[in-house]
């Protein structure tokens, strides 16, 4: 007998109550309550499949659900995590393709942030293991990593009253004390040749970290979900760690956020580390910190803008690339969910993604920031669109289903609130929503022409700007495919070329060296956080080359945000020189050729293609650094006349 739905009402959803049995299949009713009434359940996120065999018995009826859901549910009630009602999308939602289950299906995701804050469990099902002993010696290894980050968290955080002084600490320190314990280098339990107990528990990680679960778009909003902090300090007491109610399983093996947590940084840590060949946890576990990066954010609520929202989820997985815009809506700030409709009949991605832009420019304090989440070049700027058919997206669009590493120029300095003048002076205003209010000030990461008022308006797929046009990009560090070494060589000798044609002295008055050091990391600093926090900063080789494991938590700190500032500056970016000897940070899919402009309302510069034999029109290809142009310059030249605003347009 083929199972029907019957309809739900207001506020209603359908869940799974599990029913005795004493063999397969396995069993349920489908039953409806309302949400209001607050029923207990535990929620399933998993990573979806077609419809097949094995079925289910649901109401009776035979349902398929897929071998993936099918071993999920089976492990769930076996081990018995679930002692109430299930909520499983696939089957408590009308999968049909008719209006009723499409009309259906619309109201249920606006419910199921909800859905997932009430469940008492979220039960992520990460497959059965390709490995059992790979898998049980991984998850040991997570168990003893987090054992470690309590001990360093206790004896930072020792009992005492809460009114005896004591000096702050931050995470940070925490941190820095925890990664400065696990020595890579010195201590097999962290890292181990191959076929050790501890590179096959390595292994065991990576397997895990590989699952496809993690890059699904929709389960950063169920995994994800807000929930008391893992380690609280009240007036310098040490409290102790809270228990998360999202449960990780693999196999017949549970794990939790904070030992995934502590795994990860100890991951990074030997990803860091010169010396160890660590390519297998490089690839693995950039899934894993984008998905911690928007818990701690949720957690803390200091999501953000709408569009550093969308940047979170650029490398998730998807079948409708408008999911990577109607998704993020969920978490955004509720004016963007007021000009963004989800619309799956009318809707092209094309339109969904454009989208995105006007609500940026509908904004109060309009500015330019959504180009820094674009980065053009043909194929990453093509997008399918329903039917199968593809479109190609203007220049000057994102597009939020290409799964680019690309890092915008910071706009943001996280400074402390006592500014001096010079400071004071860049202080702008700016939406502050998801930003703490503490002790410090935010304040323009750049200025190089953010006090002339931006000028933006699209006509169908034409954006229009005005701005200052400042020089032709001559040259570029393109190391292409060259092996490390003579990509290193090749950039060493291209930079010696440059410094012997501008005489070893840039135009700002310091030395050629100075300023490429400079340039490479954009002239800014990142706190523990990771946010852009301090101008004025340069790089520096010989530091970087020290060893981890002979720092101090304070030397390792300085030697991670100075990384942190590098890997951010060459986030699909390149060394280049001007015509007229401007050091610059542009897009690596910048040409000799291409022209550098300041756009009215920027805080940065902008690197953009002419229109072969059409005056004033040209194709964004990305943000650009120049250094000494970034803090007013550019408006100077306007104020004596050496410079001179036209419009453009940009497709």
């Amino acid at each position: 007998m083929e199972f029907r739905y019957e309809p739900l009402k207001s506020n209603e959803i359908r869940l799974l109550k599990p029913l005795s049995q004493s063999s397969s299949p396995l069993s349920f009713e489908l039953v409806h309550l309302s949400l209001l009434s607050n029923p207990r359940h535990a929620a399933i996120s998993y990573r979806c499949e077609p419809r097949r065999d094995p079925k289910i018995l649901l109401n009776g009826c035979h349902f398929p659900i897929g071998q993936h859901l099918w071993d999920a549910l089976d492990t769930i009630q076996d081990a018995k995590h679930v002692d109430h009602y299930l909520w499983v999308d696939a089957i408590c939602i009308n999968q049909g393709g008719d209006v009723e289950a499409l009309n259906e299906r619309s109201v249920q995701l606006t419910l199921m942030t909800q859905i997932y804050k009430q469940a008492t469990k979220v039960l992520v099902w990460l497959g059965k293991p390709v490995n059992e002993t790979n898998n049980r010696l991984a998850f040991e290894m997570m168990e003893y990593f987090n054992k470690s980050y309590l001990g360093v968290a206790k004896r930072r955080y020792p009992y005492r009253p809460w009114w005896w002084p004591r000096k702050p600490v931050t995470h940070g320190d925490l941190r820095a004390d925890f990664l400065v314990t696990m020595s890579p280098v010195t201590d097999k339990k962290v890292f181990d040749v191959p076929g050790s107990r501890t590179h096959r528990a390595w292994l065991g990680v990576v397997a895990l970290w590989k699952s496809p679960w993690w890059t699904r778009t929709w389960i950063f909003q169920e995994s994800t979900v807000p929930e008391s902090y893992t380690i609280k300090i009240f007036w310098g007491a040490y409290a102790k760690m809270g228990e998360s109610k999202v449960k990780f399983l693999c196999g017949n093996q549970v794990t939790s956020w904070h030992k995934l947590a502590a795994t990860q940084e100890v991951a990074m840590n030997i990803i860091a580390s010169p010396g160890i060949e660590s390519s297998f946890l490089e690839q693995a576990v950039t899934p894993i910190t984008n998905l911690l990066a928007l818990r701690s954010r949720r957690i803390q609520d200091t999501l953000g803008s709408f569009l550093e929202i969308l940047q979170l989820f650029r490398h998730t997985e998807c079948t409708d690339p408008r999911d990577k815009v109607y998704v993020p809506l969920f978490l955004a700030p509720e004016d963007a969910g007021r000009h963004i409709n989800p619309d799956y009949a009318s809707k092209t991605v094309r339109d969904v993604y454009g989208d995105v832009v006007r609500y940026c420019l509908e904004q109060p304090i309009q500015n330019l920031d959504f180009l820094g989440y674009a980065h053009y070049d043909e194929e990453t700027q093509t997008v399918e669109i329903p039917r199968g058919t593809t479109s190609v997206l203007p220049s000057w669009v994102p597009n939020f289903s290409a799964s680019l590493a690309i890092t915008p120029i910071p706009k943001i300095l996280h400074v402390p609130g006592d500014l001096d003048a010079d400071q004071r002076r860049r202080v702008v205003p700016m939406d502050r929503r998801g930003i703490p209010q503490n002790n410090e000030e935010l304040i323009a990461a750049y200025g190089a022409l953010i006090d002339a008022p931006s000028r933006c308006f699209i006509e169908e797929d034409t954006l229009f700007v005005t701005g200052v046009y400042i020089d032709v990009l001559k040259d570029a560090i393109a190391t292409g495919d060259r092996e490390i070494e003579a990509a290193k060589a090749f950039a060493r000798e291209k930079s010696r070329g440059w410094a012997k044609d501008l005489e070893y002295k840039y135009f700002s008055g310091e030395s050629y060296h100075d300023a490429v050091n400079r340039t490479i990391v954009m002239d800014v600093a990142y706190d523990d956080l990771g946010r852009a926090s301090e101008r004025g900063y340069r790089h520096d080789l010989e530091f970087l080359k020290k060893a981890p494991a002979g720092l101090s938590a304070t030397e390792y700190r300085a030697q991670m945000s100075m990384k942190l500032s590098r890997n951010n500056a060459f986030a699909l970016r390149i060394l280049g020189l001007s015509q007229k000897g401007y050091l610059l940070m542009v897009p690596n899919t910048a040409m000799v050729g291409d022209v550098v402009w300041a756009l009215a309302g920027g805080q940065v510069l902008y690197m953009l293609r002419p229109v072969e034999n059409v005056l004033n029109k040209y194709r964004f290809i990305g943000e650009c650094y120049a250094h000494g142009l970034m803090d007013g310059e550019v408006a100077r030249w306007l104020r004596v006349g050496d410079a001179k605003m036209e419009d453009i347009s940009l497709i």
